[in-house]
């Protein structure tokens, strides 16, 4: 890839990569098509590697992202919905399962297109919605 890895942060190189590897490319096609509301549940590397197609949304597309406290700074124009250490502990589970739950969380509780376009409207409705009881 011709990088000089030696002049690079470790984020600098996980961008790079993940350019490379046409992540943030990939992601801006998808988005593209229009989708109204999409949720990210990545871990901290794969945000590095999508930020950039994370900053450019479509203006239509209302985007949530489950995150530590320590990966919002890469969600670019998602809504942040925390995972909290306190959450993770609570559970006795991992970063990655606990986006996962509150992912499904959100999932279980929106019950009508009238929730759907609530958290649309008011994205921080979304953070009560997704949080594991």
């Amino acid at each position: 890839m011709n990088l000089d890895v030696d002049t690079m942060t470790n984020n600098e190189l996980v961008a790079a990569v993940g350019r490379e590897k046409n992540i943030p490319q990939d992601l801006r096609q998808i988005l593209a098509k229009g989708y109204d509301l999409v949720f990210v549940a990545l871990g901290t590397k794969y945000l590095i590697a999508a930020q950039e197609a994370l900053t450019s949304l479509p203006k239509e597309t209302t985007a949530f992202a489950f995150a530590s406290k320590g990966s919002k700074e890469f969600i670019g124009d998602c809504y942040w919905i925390p995972a909290t250490e306190s959450e993770r502990s609570q559970l006795v589970t991992t970063w990655l399962e606990l986006r996962g739950r509150e992912l499904l969380t959100l999932a279980e509780n929106i019950e009508s297109q009238q929730h759907l376009e609530q958290i649309r409207e008011n994205p921080k409705s979304a953070r009560e919605l997704s949080t594991p009881n």
